[in-house]
């Protein structure tokens, strides 16, 4: 799945251009914002570990897009995705979370590939993400998986699937 996406993004195209890199970063706030809202509302995070406030990138990706000068009604204005998966339990919720935590592993390869291009430095906050603890907030993330229950972790993966499936569908919806 993961091999899926980077193939259809095709992130050395986007990321070359900037109205192409803008317009990926306007697809994922349109994704990432409701799913960590959505996920936001369910209890449990701060018990096993997981801040919000320290690991949501929805914000990361509103400095980028001012950074490339979207005014606040620009962004504000912007389609967000409503066909979200809708977990009912904080395993379930875990599951999505996987996926807006593993998309931080590929921050270092995408920082390599816009470093070569004309974006601003101060437009990178998302791929930047954690910056040199990308690994250790992965691994840390990894052990809060870890401590669920066999049977709670099993509730998981649907959810995890489900939410790669709905980012691809989002990414290629037309416009």
């Amino acid at each position: 799945m993961h091999r899926q996406l980077e193939d259809q993004v095709n992130i050395p195209q986007v990321c070359g251009k900037r109205e192409t890199y803008e317009q990926l970063l306007e697809d994922f706030l349109g994704f990432w914002e409701p799913l960590e809202s959505c996920l936001q509302q369910i209890s449990g995070w701060e018990e096993r570990g997981f801040d919000w406030g320290e690991r949501a990138k929805a914000g990361m990706l509103l400095a980028d897009l001012r950074a490339l000068g979207r005014t606040a009604a620009e962004i504000e204005a912007l389609p967000r995705c409503t066909n979200l998966p809708r977990p009912e339990s904080l395993e379930e919720a875990f599951g999505c979370a996987y996926v807006v935590e593993g998309s931080t592993l590929g921050g270092r390869h995408i920082l390599g590939v816009l470093a070569k291009t004309d974006i601003p430095e101060d437009a990178r906050h998302y791929f930047a993400s954690y910056g040199d603890q990308v690994g250790a907030r992965w691994r840390e993330f990894c052990a809060m998986l870890s401590e669920f229950a066999d049977t709670e972790a099993e509730m998981m993966v649907p959810q995890a699937v489900e939410t790669f499936n709905t980012l691809s569908a989002w990414l290629a919806r037309p416009r």
